[in-house]
């Protein structure tokens, strides 16, 4: 099977979001990201998600429609009571665990149910599908401690898969990554509230040196400098080096680093992590000291070095420290328009066109 450079790219793209389950803010939106990169490489027209620890069994962007018609059997079940099963389904989800079949679709399920007897025709997910116009399907299982955990790619019309035939084996590449961001997920997702509370930027990586994870602090602080390229590839490049050294005889981390841009050094910490707390290897955070921000000069320093009012002087410290126009109403008391008026006024006398460049001017001042 030949693959085109864009289907490898849309395979790269859809690896990378299936095995980076903590860059969103839970798992249903992971699943979310990483569904609708596996719906465009495989070139299905919607993707419905099953979640093992959403707060509803089935989630969809583009298949709302099934996803209600799943959702109102599952209501029927919990709050009417009403007890029926599925041949179809249930047939498939016996057979499937018993051959430890990870990936699936229409022809593939037809044959194993239609060999013990049942049609295909039969399912209540089936009748759901044809409901909403939708007749070919293909997608991947994975498990982890909390259940299992499903992609589901729909197509209106049978056979119109890009791929054919060979569309559920190409998911087949895709399952390893699957697997790895379930077991992630698993592993760290207990610890995520943890250290996205921790005031202190890190970021932590797994013994494959592929990061898993990096906190709002950290996020943050990248965004504050427009040199965080050299910092995160110092960052990855720590972390990649860092999971392949074993710590020495008395379990020494790996050497500190250091990365120098227009802000200030930032130091780059390293500390393993023992097996047993993010897995069954040894793991790696690093923690990044940020340089200390440099002091803003007082009002007064502003308004004789620039030639400003008080109140304009003031200001602009408010600006450097990153107020909005509706923030400065607030903080002085006045309307929106005459905040709007100040800070006109304030650029205008700083010859700036942006008003995130009032900190920088404001900063040579000092001294």
């Amino acid at each position: 099977m030949t693959l085109s450079s864009d289907d490898l790219v849309r395979l790269e793209s859809a690896s990378r979001l299936l095995t980076s389950p903590l860059d969103a803010p839970d798992p249903s939106a992971w699943l979310l990201r990483a569904g609708a990169a596996v719906r465009d490489f495989v070139g299905g027209a919607a993707v419905v998600l099953q979640v093992d620890t959403g707060t509803v069994p089935f989630v969809s962007e583009d298949a709302d429609d099934v996803v209600d018609g799943l959702l109102s059997m599952v209501d029927l079940v919990l709050t009417e009571g009403v007890r029926f099963t599925d041949p179809v389904t249930d047939l498939w989800n016996r057979l499937r665990r018993e051959q430890n079949l990870a990936t699936f679709s229409w022809d593939l399920n037809r044959r194993m149910v239609e060999a013990h007897g049942v049609s295909i025709s039969q399912g209540y997910l089936i009748d759901q599908l044809r409901r909403q116009g939708y007749h070919d399907f293909v997608g991947m299982m994975g498990r982890s401690p909390r259940g299992e955990s499903m992609i589901w790619v729909l197509q209106r019309t049978r056979d119109a898969f890009p791929f054919g035939e060979r569309t559920a084996a190409l998911l087949g590449a895709l399952t390893p990554s699957f697997r790895a961001g379930l077991d992630t997920l698993a592993r760290l997702g207990a610890h995520r509230a943890a250290l996205d509370a921790v005031t202190e930027p890190l970021a932590a990586f797994g013994p494959d040196g592929r990061e898993l994870y990096r906190n709002p602090a950290l996020i943050h602080t990248l965004a504050d400098d427009p040199e965080a390229a050299a910092i995160g590839r110092r960052l990855a490049q720590l972390g990649t080096d860092g999971t392949r050294q074993a710590p020495g005889p008395a379990g020494l981390p790996p050497a500190e680093a250091t990365v120098r841009t227009a802000r200030g050094t930032y130091t780059l910490r390293p500390t393993v992590l023992p097996p047993g707390l993010f897995g069954a290897e040894p793991a790696l955070l690093v923690t990044v000291m940020a340089p200390a921000a440099p002091a803003l000069p007082s009002p007064e320093s502003v308004r004789e070095r620039h030639g400003l009012t008080r109140r304009e002087a003031e200001v602009a410290l408010l600006l450097a420290d990153g107020l909005s126009n509706a923030d400065l109403a607030d903080r002085l008391f006045v309307s929106p328009h005459t905040a709007r008026h100040h800070v006109e006024n304030v650029l205008a006398k700083l010859e700036l066109s942006s008003r995130a460049a009032v900190a920088a001017r404001l900063l040579c001042t000092v001294g």
